[in-house]
């Protein structure tokens, strides 16, 4: 190679090696633009380098994302060999899906031939190592009725979150929202009629037990499947935040029936759900559980149904119907009429997977006991919930001024609050609420102030002081402010928890505690 262009030396390349892995995760994966993941190994790993010697190693790694005109005949070649052996085919170039519907666009869209004249056929040359080559799983016919179709089947893509009105049910806002096209309460293998026969509850059970083991093990034996980073520092462009994000607010507007912010909140809830699965992060699995709970607190079960369809499809889609994650998404659809305890026992086992194999001051195991505590707290358990959530805040106490300590200080004053232990919540309310004036991280900070808020007005509300209603007003104002940061489902939630503070006054009634900003 020459020198400027294309040399580096010795030391540089053992550089560039140390960070392929989570330049793959966050470039590929997780598809972010180059100036973001710069920025993000400049500031985490202090790995400094230009832009013009990043693009020279993804052509040298294979990791460019546009699709070569080359490769794209290649591809071609490929599929019209298979499919003369009456194979069908589908490809993973550089570890992103072309299906062949993907490749009949791209040169239908290019106006070019499909066999270019200058390449032999397919069978003669090798298939390059970043190209990987698969059947696909079967897709229904023209013929097969919709009540025999799967929901996603592999030829599909995700939503493009435009707001046009769904096409469905006119009786349901639930299904107006979400493509539910099932009738009834069968879920499919991609292209098969075939689905699951439980005998009783314990067969559900079972799949999720061995699911979540799966899971797990599988993503903790990659090379950054562990990465504590993206537990404490989730920037607002990370997917799964992302998704995670939107997906809660589909289920808080569903409830108010803001049915058109649901919809287009749901439409681009569904774009991140590919870049999700393929990224190997432990955390997906109480991502994908908490937006469960979410749906459940707000008895929104029938719009969760086709969420859950849908990952399910699309893990299959993207990697197989052995998969943990549509092992998984089958077993909560089979368990709606008892999803609190599954949830449940889902997080406990995840716990003690992540205890054995991180230790449980792991920032992963610390999202895991969170996501316990928020489904023990809908479930009313909440000496359980504080239970679980207290040695986290323990340990993350040790942290100077760490955002995760004082998130879980507000998850224990809210189970207190609930347990009727006001004196004790507000002693630590004054002593969190210090160290959240002194947080530098603005992002993390603006979250936390709104849960101070919404703690001490729910605190005042409980306890009938006349103030709730002047502190709960600050915090939708708060929320209204910072829609950015949550979708609007803080504003929906602060407007109900306001309501129900002005409500209290007239009312001898007792009062249930209403704890929603986590």
């Amino acid at each position: 190679m020459a020198t400027s262009c294309a040399k580096i030396s010795s030391n540089e390349s053992h550089d560039w090696d140390s960070i392929k892995e989570i330049f793959a995760t966050l470039y590929v994966t997780e598809d972010r633009p180059l100036r973001e993941v710069r920025a993000i190994l400049d500031e985490k790993y202090g790995f400094k380098a230009t832009e013009r010697m990043y693009k020279r190693r993804i052509n040298q790694w294979h990791f460019d994302k546009n699709n070569k005109e080359e490769e794209m005949q290649f591809l071609a070649q490929k599929s019209a060999v298979r499919a003369a052996v009456g194979k069908r085919s589908a490809f993973r170039v550089r570890n992103r899906e072309i299906t062949q519907a993907a490749l009949d666009h791209y040169f239908k869209r290019k106006k070019i031939s499909r066999i270019g004249s200058k390449m032999g056929s397919s069978a003669d040359v090798s298939t390059p190592p970043h190209i990987v080559c698969y059947t696909p799983p079967d897709t229904p016919t023209p013929e097969t009725s919709e009540s025999s179709s799967p929901d996603f089947a592999a030829s599909d893509t995700p939503s493009t979150g435009s707001a046009e009105l769904l096409e469905n049910s006119p009786h349901s806002n639930a299904l107006q929202v979400a493509r539910y096209r099932p009738p009834d309460n069968r879920y499919w293998l991609p292209g098969t009629p075939c689905h699951l026969q439980a005998p009783g509850q314990f067969k559900p059970m079972e799949a999720l037990l061995s699911a979540t083991q799966t899971f797990f093990y599988s993503t903790l034996t990659t090379n950054g499947g562990v990465d504590a980073y993206h537990v404490v520092n989730q920037t607002i462009s990370w997917n799964m935040r992302k998704f995670f994000i939107l997906a809660n607010s589909v289920a808080s507007h569903m409830s108010e029936g803001s049915w058109n912010e649901a919809q287009t909140a749901y439409g681009q809830a569904l774009e991140h759900v590919g870049p999700i699965l393929k990224d190997r992060n432990p955390i997906l699995f109480v991502c994908l559980l908490q937006i469960c709970c979410k749906f459940l607190s707000y008895g929104q079960l029938p719009a969760l149904r086709p969420l859950l369809q849908l990952v399910r499809g699309m893990a299959a889609h993207v990697h197989s119907v052995s998969h943990s994650m549509y092992i998984l998404c089958g077993a909560l659809l089979e368990s709606m009429d008892m999803l609190a305890d599954i949830l449940a026992m889902g997080l406990y086992q995840a716990i003690d997977i992540l205890k054995l194999r991180l230790g449980m001051e792991h920032p992963q195991a610390g999202a895991v006991a969170r996501g316990l505590h928020t489904i023990l707290t809908i479930s009313e358990n909440h000496a359980r919930a504080l239970k679980v959530i207290q040695p986290v805040a323990d340990y993350e106490s040790k942290l100077s001024a760490s955002p995760m300590a004082v998130e879980s200080m507000y998850r224990i004053i809210g189970s207190l609050i609930a347990m009727g232990s006001f004196h004790q919540a507000g002693v630590l309310l004054e002593e969190t609420q210090a160290i959240v004036d002194i947080l530098e991280d603005q992002e993390q900070k603006t979250q936390l102030i709104l849960g101070a808020l919404s703690t001490r007005g729910e605190l005042l509300r409980l306890q009938r002081d006349s103030r709730a209603v002047a502190v709960l007003y600050e915090a939708l104002e708060f929320a209204k402010t910072h829609t950015w940061l949550h979708n609007g489902s803080w504003t929906l939630n602060a407007r109900k928890a306001l309501k129900l503070a002005k409500n209290s006054r007239f009312s001898d009634a007792t009062l249930e505690p209403f704890i929603y900003w986590f």
